[in-house]
């Protein structure tokens, strides 16, 4: 299993704000609405823990985009249902939306999260991640990757309150890129 010391999940916290922060700029500037985000989570688990997790969130849509460079690992991004339809308005799609235009929904939403949130991240550790497109996933009926025997996972939410809606950004790194992710942590700490 993954282990941090307190300084160093403090640390990652702290960047994953200020990365999380630019996603959800990123998101306001496009929907013109404001957005707000929890402080995000930092924890360890297993991949059969993670799998409960993703289960536990049935009322939602997903999208998933793996990366790689220094940083392995995929970014799970879950869209709540209910809400999806006075996003898509804001987005100027074409209402009420049928299961195509709703997959497009979710991967043009995964995609903006995604990217504002890993670049933000690797950016302030100078290390490099190129995310793939999104793909819609099913975690029902996928299964777990099983090159993962531990996983970080980094978990924020993201809310526009006059709407109901909700996306929750999952970023899951692979035990190797875990060890990677701490170098540069660990140098700021010492400095």
């Amino acid at each position: 299993m993954i282990s941090l010391s307190e300084d160093e999940r403090d640390a990652l916290q702290e960047i994953m704000n200020i990365s999380m922060g630019q996603a959800a700029n990123a998101m306001a500037r496009l929907i013109q609405t404001k957005v707000t985000l929890s402080v995000p989570a930092i924890r360890t688990m297993t991949p059969q823990d993670f799998q409960a997790m993703i289960h536990g969130m049935s009322n939602s849509w997903f999208a998933r985009q793996s990366f790689l460079g220094t940083l392995r690992g995929e970014v799970i991004t879950s869209l709540q249902k209910e809400g999806c339809e006075a996003i898509a308005e804001l987005m100027d799609f074409e209402l009420p939306l049928d299961p195509s235009t709703t997959e497009e929904l979710v991967l043009e939403v995964t995609n903006i999260l995604s990217a504002a949130c890993l670049q933000g991240f690797t950016s302030q550790l100078e290390l490099s991640a190129q995310l793939a497109m999104p793909a819609f996933y099913y975690p029902e009926k996928t299964p777990q990757d099983a090159d993962w025997s531990s996983i970080l996972l980094m978990d924020v939410d993201f809310r526009i309150e006059q709407m109901q809606f909700d996306a929750r950004v999952l970023i899951g790194l692979s035990e190797g890129s875990t060890s990677q992710l701490l170098i540069p942590i660990r140098a700021l700490l010492e400095s």
